[in-house]
């Protein structure tokens, strides 16, 4: 494994770094069914004469009329039998990924049947704990002041802090995992003076070392290296590069850099999530354990990679295989916008 110093730029772009030197309210639907109130209708008769040689004489039938009772219509099943107000919508339970059950109550008073409708304001972000296997979703708190207001693009953990930095195309929020609240919020060139005015791509973090976080950021066309600084609460600029190095030109590698949706890194794999083999994929290097991974999110594939030895990518795994995304309640692929392992999983809503 490599020395502890060459580890301190870890990042699906370590290599990089490396070869210089050096992570429900739904919309309404429903059909409105009107029924056709009663009708009436008349049968005229009609009148014949006949005659015969003797004498003439007249035979006369009788005209009648029928005339049906009117059926039940909207407005009578309104009055009669009614199951809710014209108008009316009622949201059921949480379905889809992002979606909540609905109906809608129609002309005639009655409920048209529970649909799943997506709801965007019902995920504002998925979290996979350790060792569990189904997924949680958290609303959107629209009470929040550092919430995220607009499209989540990118977010680091801060393992040792238990905090999460989520970042959107302007802003940076600081969530707190213990208790799940929005701690801090500010503009993002603040935060990150270095590439001001160049869109952000992708983030990935890895704790090498508590309390110390590594950060690497994609942002324009360079990938920018910091250090959160645990002891001190600060961000440390350490380096930039071009992206992305020869690690991202092998067949493996993810097509676009600046296409993907997020990433993360972990320490170990104690989940099993990575299935390849370390010293197959590094036979250059004398492999003593498995020390992390790094996983780039596109659309469709994930891109796993080893940290702390060569740093190539593993084979491209489909979307819907990658274990974490086959279990109930996962975000869907297009609607992921950040991610972060912190005591497990966590995706933030993007587009």
């Amino acid at each position: 494994m490599r020395p502890h110093a060459a580890l301190l730029i870890v990042s699906p772009l370590l290599a990089c770094f490396a070869d210089a030197g050096g992570n429900p309210v739904a919309s309404s639907v429903g059909g409105t069914d009107t029924t056709v109130a009663g009708s009436t209708s008349s049968d005229a008769g009609t009148a014949s004469t006949s005659g015969t040689s003797a004498a003439p004489t007249t035979d006369t039938t009788t005209t009648t009329a029928t005339t049906e009772t009117p059926t039940t219509g909207a407005v009578g099943n309104c009055q009669l039998a009614p199951e809710c107000d014209p108008g009316a919508v009622e949201v059921g339970a949480q379905c889809d990924s992002c979606g909540v059950q609905l109906r809608t109550c129609q002309a005639d008073c009655t409920w048209t049947p529970m649909t799943c409708e997506q709801d965007l304001n019902s995920c504002a972000y998925w979290v996979l704990p350790s060792g569990e296997q189904t997924w949680q979703r958290v609303a959107v708190d629209p009470a929040a002041p550092f919430a995220p207001k607009d499209t989540v693009i990118a977010a680091a953990a801060l393992l040792p802090q238990q905090q999460i930095y989520v970042f959107t195309a302007n802003s940076y929020h600081l969530l707190s995992t213990a208790t799940r609240t929005w701690d801090a919020s500010g503009p993002l060139d603040a935060l990150f003076p270095e590439f001001a005015g160049q869109p952000m791509h992708q983030v990935f973090e890895i704790t090498a070392e508590s309390p110390d976080t590594v950060i690497n950021v994609i942002a324009g066309a360079t990938v920018f290296a910091y250090t959160y600084l645990g002891n001190e609460g600060k961000l440390q600029f350490d380096d930039k590069v071009p992206c992305c190095g020869p690690n991202w030109e092998t067949p493996d590698a993810p097509p676009d850099p600046f296409a993907l949706r997020d990433g993360f890194g972990k320490r170990g794999n104690e989940e099993g999530w990575i299935p390849g083999d370390v010293q197959a994929l590094c036979p250059e290097n004398v492999i003593e354990d498995f020390y992390g991974y790094g996983v780039a999110i596109g659309d469709g594939l994930v891109y796993p990679q080893d940290i702390g030895y060569c740093f190539d990518f593993y084979a491209p795994i489909p979307f819907d295989q990658f274990p974490p995304f086959t279990y109930p309640g996962r975000p869907d692929n297009n609607l992921i916008g950040g991610a972060a392992w912190l005591d497990g999983l966590w995706i933030f809503r993007g587009e």
